[in-house]
């Protein structure tokens, strides 16, 4: 999480055990931070992601009925939790700091 000047107050990473699809993955992690960010009593969120396809399933107003949809439709009904919640897409260039702290996590491990 970055304050309206982009500096880090606070980094999230947990595992995803057993879950060997990348963008099931992304997913997961996408509503983990809205929890996280929830449970901060944040009310306005600013979502970024590497994962493109992610987020056009995340932003598509059809019903996915893929094997992420569960997650995409648990996505969808968070962001009404929140006054604003803006999810786009970055290049994974731009989104370095949360690829490092992906990386870090084991399959078990949560850091904070």
């Amino acid at each position: 999480m970055r304050d309206h000047l982009g500096a880090c107050i606070v980094s999230y990473g947990i595992g995803v055990p057993e879950v060997f699809n990348p963008e099931l993955a992304e997913a997961i992690a996408i509503k983990r931070g809205l929890l996280f960010a929830l449970s901060e009593g944040l009310q306005e969120v600013v979502l970024a992601s590497d994962c493109l396809t992610v987020i056009q399933r995340i932003n598509s107003l059809d019903m996915d009925r893929s094997l992420r949809g569960p997650v995409i439709q648990d996505i969808k009904h968070l962001r009404t939790s929140f006054s604003t919640c803006s999810i786009f897409h970055v290049r994974r260039e731009q989104n370095v700091s949360a690829h490092l702290l992906a990386r870090s996590c084991n399959q078990l491990g949560c850091r904070v």
